[in-house]
This record gives structure tokens, C-alpha cells and sequence, in this order.
């Protein structure tokens, strides 16, 4: 495989040749029929399975990285001919299982189906008549190719870049005459992979008996013990699909209404057992630590095998996904977990409330992403020295001022340093070097590099969507006047006013800044970095306390092709 020019703009079309598919692939077509006829295609696959939530193990067949690489360039050529209808909503850009569930909100009923064994069902044959067929019209080698890349063991594999749009493509037949179904009968009906859901505002007694058939109770209809429908059972049997009848369910009335793991009563929404499970995880490491936690998950969890801390950021990061980053509930997790000492971080963007100004606390977890910085020079036979405060982002970038690695000598002539030690305070911590690569004298700007630096250092995340306003409250971190002691200093101020300084965005402050607090992180209530402190007023009625807005720096990043 040659890797190289990949003719994405170029469409499959019915005269498109298996040695043009090839070339469309960034390959050539002897090295793929070598790919699937050389021995037994499943040696390609990596085969692990996945627990469930109802119970049970999915397998999934991940494809080795240079199979992989086919299957995704495939499937990009793929969506150029293919348009899923409205009501599919799984593997397409821009949609989620919230937008599943989005459409069944407010309704009195709502049903829901799954179709047994969805990716074990579609085969090589099934693929390959479909891209002969309209609209596609492939060749029949060039669908066979296609079908041999995309199947294993005849089968369409779950856990290849290609399956999801090949099983949408599939089932786009069964897409329009449900969705016909669904417009008969006054319903709405979606589907996100196998689950299939269709919704009514009418009551028990209208809904249509060919969609679901409903049970009685005392001559009453009852919700409880429903059934497929005729037509629609015989609509899923034509195209080559079966229904699991353990997973048919009617909700109705007076209970949650879940569709696709969201409540749809009013709005999607997370299930409160969820975000009560997820409550009681943070708490678990709280209360006993991260190892602690870990033992007690994995005795009440055997079957993962994940750790407690991703397992716990999957959790908050599907919370924020559903109900969005402003939800109280998800800012009352994110910041518990935030402060948390633990590695991983989850985005919180601050909003700026009473109860933030009150409980604005900074934990353990924050003071180890600080650094001080010593540079130092003979500089006209006199040994100067510098001190200042730097901070960790991500890509182990240390970001400082530019004022802490320069000095001006006595004919106000401007010296800089391109090397300096830098540490983090603490019993056992270690001295390191770092190299200065990028430096801006007008932005008072510098990032580093720490040379043979150590794994696993803990980093700031950058505030890319809200920057403090006036009267928000931020933390200023950093070592003051030049103290290396045991501790960071913490400095809580309110931001008083923003303007450019010189040409460069900055916010000031109501507490002063002084020397060796520059360079260090301003931080909102979110612990996300906001700023970085300035030269303080150091007692000069005429100085101003201020910080450089984040903005500034991520430009400068931008810029510098450092952070794309």
C-alpha cells in the first residue's frame, strides 16, 4: 500500500473498475486481492468482547492498522453516494443518540424494537447485491472487492470504520417503508443502528394494531404486554431482519419513556439512576482514595476491564453530551470530579453564581501542574539571577512570561536566557532543565520544554470558551517575592476591569501581583487557566495588576504551530 494520494473527490460510479477502486484506496488492486484471498480473512481481525448492557458479551472484531486504514478511506467514498433519510440516526456527522430521542419527546407512547444479531445478519451477499443494485449500479467485480474489504467470515464486522455506513446503506429500503409505515399511522419513527423506535400522541385504544398490538385488562387496553404488529413484523422479515422479542417494549403514561437510554418524557434527559450512580463513584474516591475506590469498583464490577477513573470521565462526559455543558447537575459532577486527585480533567465551563464565588477552592490537584522557574547568567562579570512561575498544558508545554528568561543590565542593554531549571516545589520533587522554544517580548510571552522530562506530568487545561468578564472571581497562582517554599501561593481576587496593554488583551485585578507571581496561571472557577499573571503593581500607585487573557496565548500557539 503506497499510502499516498488519496482521490477523495472522485465518486464510485458504475464504471468504476476494481484497479480505479484500488487506486481511490491509495493502493493498488494486486495488494488488495492479496489482502482477503491469501489465507483467512479473520487473521486481519483482532477479536475481543465487550460486556452488554442488558447482559452478556458483544464481540467485536477490531481490523489490524493497515486494513483499517482501507476501511475508513472506503467509507469515505462511500458517503459520497449514499444520503441517509431523516429518521436514521446512527453513524451520520452531526447526530447522536440524543437526536434519536429528540423527536419522540412529549409523546404518550412510545415503542420500542431491536433487530436481533443487526451486523451478523448483513453478509457478503446481502453487500454486494445492494451495490449492484440501484442507485448504486457497481460493477459486479468491483461490488465483490468492496464486499471482500468490508465482510469477515462472510459477515459484516462490528468494530470496522466500514460496517456503520455499509449496514446504513443496507437498510435504507427498510428505512422508507417504515418511515411510510410510521406517516400512515401518525407516528414518528427513527432508528439508530438495530433499535428501532416509533411514537404516537394518541391514546392506548387508537394506537394502530399493525405497528403494536396492545393486550386488555378488564376490557381496558394494557400497555404491559405488547406486541409487533403484523404489517411491521412482515416488513422487517422482507428485508432479510428478525426482531428480538425479549427487547419489545410499549411505554406508556405515568412512566419514564426511554429511548435509546434517555428519558423522553419532556426533553432527553439521563436517567436520575445514572447520575445517581455516577454521584456515588466520585464519592467512593473522596472518601476512600483512588486505589481504594478502584479494588471496591472492580469487586462490584468483574467483568470491566477499565479502570475507575476513565470509566467515571465516560460517565460525566455522556452526561454533558445529553443534557449540555450548563446543566447544573453536570457543572455539580464535573467540578466534584475535577478536583478530584486524579490525572484526567472534564471540560466545566464556569457561570459565574454565588455559589461559585463561595466554594471557589483549590485543591492539591492544581498545585502540582505549577513550576518555578530559575534562570540565571554572568552578565558583565555579575551572577544574576531570575525567578518566576510557570505552568503545565497539554503537550508538556511549560508557559511562563518572557520577562522571567531576560534581563537588562545597568545600560538598560537586554540579555535573554534560552535555558533555565525549572521544578515543582515539594518534598521530592526533581530539578529540571528546560529549553525555551518560542519567546514574544511584546506579548511577555515564553514556552518551554522540559529535556528528558519525566511521564505522566499533570497539565492545565486552556479556556477556550469564556474568558472572565468584570466582577467574576479568579485564583492567581504562582510564587511570590521570590519564595521557594513548601507550598504554591494561592492569590483569590475578583477581575475589575479589561483593556490592551500595549496591544495585548488584559484583564486586571483587586489584589496586587507581585515579583515571582509572574508567569503563573489564573484560573476560573472551573480550574481552567483564563490567564497568565503579569508584572504586578509591587506597591507603584501608577501600576496596574493584571493578567494576559488566555486568548492571547492560544493565538500566539495557533501562530507558532505549536498547538493546532
Amino acid at each position: 500500500m503506497n499510502g499516498g494520494f488519496f482521490l477523495s473527490f472522485i465518486p464510485l460510479t458504475s464504471s468504476t473498475t476494481p484497479g480505479e477502486l484500488a487506486q481511490l484506496l491509495g493502493t493498488d488492486y494486486g495488494k488488495i486481492k492479496r489482502l482477503y484471498y491469501t489465507g483467512d480473512m479473520h487473521r486481519h481481525y483482532l477479536a475481543f468482547d465487550i460486556p452488554k448492557k442488558s447482559g452478556g458479551k458483544r464481540r467485536i472484531l477490531a481490523p489490524s492498522d493497515k486494513l483499517k486504514t482501507l476501511q475508513a478511506r472506503l467509507a469515505s467514498l462511500l458517503k459520497k453516494i449514499y444520503s441517509p433519510r431523516e429518521p436514521v440516526k446512527a453513524f451520520r456527522e452531526g447526530s447522536s443518540i440524543v437526536a434519536n430521542a429528540y423527536p419522540h419527546c412529549r409523546k404518550k407512547y412510545v415503542f420500542n424494537i431491536d433487530l436481533e444479531n443487526f451486523f451478523g445478519t448483513i453478509t457478503f451477499r446481502r453487500i454486494r447485491g445492494m451495490l449492484i443494485a440501484k442507485p448504486y449500479s457497481l460493477s459486479v467485480e468491483t461490488a465483490s472487492v468492496i464486499a471482500h474489504l468490508a465482510t469477515v467470515n462472510g459477515i459484516l464486522p462490528q468494530g470496522a470504520p466500514s460496517s456503520p455506513i455499509l449496514s446504513n446503506m443496507l437498510c435504507a429500503s427498510l428505512d422508507r417503508e417504515l418511515y411510510s409505515l410510521a406517516k400512515r399511522n401518525r407516528a414518528v419513527y427513527t432508528r439508530y443502528a438495530d433499535d428501532i423506535t416509533f411514537s404516537f400522541y394518541s391514546p392506548a385504544e387508537y394506537l394502530p394494531q399493525n405497528v403494536v398490538e396492545y393486550s386488555l385488562s378488564n376490557g381496558k387496553p394494557n400497555h404491559y404486554y405488547s406486541k409487533v404488529g403484523q404489517e411491521l413484523e412482515t416488513i422487517v422479515r422482507q428485508h432479510g431482519f428478525a426482531i428480538n422479542l425479549d427487547k419489545v417494549r410499549l411505554q406508556g403514561p405515568g412512566e419514564r419513556r426511554i429511548v435509546t437510554g434517555l428519558v423522553t418524557n419532556q426533553k432527553p434527559n439521563v436517567p436520575r439512576t445514572y447520575v445517581r450512580k455516577t454521584a456515588a463513584l466520585i464519592h467512593s474516591i473522596e472518601k476512600h482514595g483512588e486505589e481504594a475506590a478502584n479494588v471496591i469498583y472492580k469487586q462490584k464490577n468483574p467483568n470491566s476491564s477499565g479502570v475507575l477513573e476513565s470509566h467515571l470521565q465516560g460517565r460525566l462526559l455522556f452526561i454533558k453530551q445529553v443534557v449540555g455543558e450548563g446543566s447544573e447537575v453536570y457543572r455539580r459532577l464535573a467540578q466534584r470530579y475535577n478536583m478530584l486527585p486524579i490525572k484526567s480533567k472534564v471540560p466545566n465551563t464556569p457561570i459565574t453564581t454565588p455559589e461559585d464565588s463561595d466554594n471557589f477552592k483549590v485543591g492539591e490537584f492544581i498545585k502540582s501542574k505549577c513550576w518555578v522557574t530559575e534562570a540565571s547568567g554572568n552578565i558583565n562579570g555579575k551572577l544574576e539571577q531570575i525567578q518566576g512561575t510557570a505552568f503545565m498544558i497539554q503537550g508538556g508545554l511549560l508557559i511562563t512570561c518572557e520577562h522571567n528568561l531576560a534581563h537588562r543590565d545597568e545600560d538598560r542593554r537586554r540579555h535573554e536566557f534560552n535555558q533555565c531549571c525549572v521544578y515543582r516545589v515539594g518534598e521530592g520533587e526533581g530539578m529540571y532543565e528546560a529549553n525555551v522554544i518560542i519567546r514574544n517580548e511584546k506579548l511577555d510571552l515564553a514556552v518551554l520544554r522540559i529535556s528528558d522530562a519525566p511521564v505522566g506530568l499533570e497539565h492545565f487545561t486552556l479556556e477556550q470558551t469564556r474568558e472572565p468578564n468584570i466582577g467574576d472571581r479568579v485564583a492567581v497562582l504562582g510564587f511570590p517575592n521570590h519564595k521557594t517554599g513548601s507550598h504554591v501561593g494561592i492569590l483569590k481576587c475578583r477581575v475589575t476591569n479589561k483593556y490592551p496593554l500595549h496591544e495585548v488583551q488584559h484583564s486586571e485585578v483587586d489584589k496586587p501581583l507581585y515579583a515571582g507571581n509572574s508567569g503563573g496561571p489564573v484560573i476560573n472557577s472551573s480550574y481552567h487557566v483564563v490567564g497568565v499573571a503579569a508584572k504586578g503593581a509591587e506597591g507603584n500607585p501608577n501600576g496596574k495588576n493584571t493578567f494576559i487573557r488566555v486568548s492571547e496565548l492560544i493565538k500566539y500557539l495557533e501562530k507558532s504551530g505549536v498547538m493546532m
